[in-house]
């Protein structure tokens, strides 16, 4: 059986969180508000990534308490989003050179301010192929064992997740008609969906064909994204 793979779509989110340590003797920083500034105490960037580009930021949401200037302590917790994209009038200089050193996930951040402690760093990666071949995945029954008609997928997505830079493959989702052995799919076949875990450990690929076996070996880990 043969599965030969063609790229449609490959969508990467990578989120990473700071704690801010303010220096000795330095101020908090502030950000302006309607009513009373936000003394921020961290940060989430948001960073995304298409068909294998760069990382690129899209967004930095700013964590802290409403407090007044100078101050850290506030009634209530509260953030603000800033768009890399966006003009940067009004922004306080120290949020700029955030941005600009940021828009790098993996550059060391700017030390003028405070001290960076980094708290997570989690991302998902999507990559959906479409699938052209005679391969199919028969279905097992626990009552009737296989059915007449195995599934042929046309359609697969790969789901992968990291946590500090550490890429794993969370699920291999397969989708297609139900089509008999040698046999070729009409238009109104029912169509239906086979997942796969590899790193669940719940042995979701101990039925699992030797093509989709040789297909989440070689896919177990997202090609690399291009250098920023």
């Amino acid at each position: 059986m043969t599965a030969s793979l063609a790229l449609i779509s490959d969508y990467a989110t990578r989120v990473v969180e700071y704690a801010i340590t303010p220096a000795p003797g330095a101020s908090v920083a502030h950000l302006p508000r309607r009513i009373v500034p936000l003394a921020v105490t961290g940060f989430r960037l948001t960073y995304i990534s298409r068909r294998g580009s760069p990382w690129t930021l899209q967004l930095v949401t700013c964590l802290g308490n409403h407090a007044a200037d100078g101050q850290t302590a506030g009634a209530r917790r509260g953030q603000a989003d800033h768009y890399p994209g966006h003009a940067s009038t009004g922004r306080p200089a120290w949020l700029n050179e955030l941005m600009a050193t940021a828009a790098d996930p993996d550059a060391p951040l700017p030390r003028t301010l405070a001290g960076f402690t980094r708290t997570e760093d989690g991302a998902h990666r999507f990559i959906a192929c479409e699938v052209s071949g005679d391969a199919e995945i028969p279905q097992w029954h626990p009552l009737n064992g296989t059915t007449p008609d195995p599934l042929r997928p046309d359609r697969v997505r790969f789901t992968f997740r990291a946590e500090h830079g550490v890429w794993r493959l969370g699920a291999v989702h397969f989708q297609g008609p139900w089509v008999a052995t040698g046999q070729q799919p009409g238009p109104d076949r029912k169509r239906g969906a086979k997942p796969y875990y590899p790193t669940s450990g719940g042995g979701s690929l101990r039925r699992a064909p030797s093509w989709v076996l040789d297909l989440v070996a070689r896919h177990a880990l997202p090609p690399e994204l291009a250098a920023p």
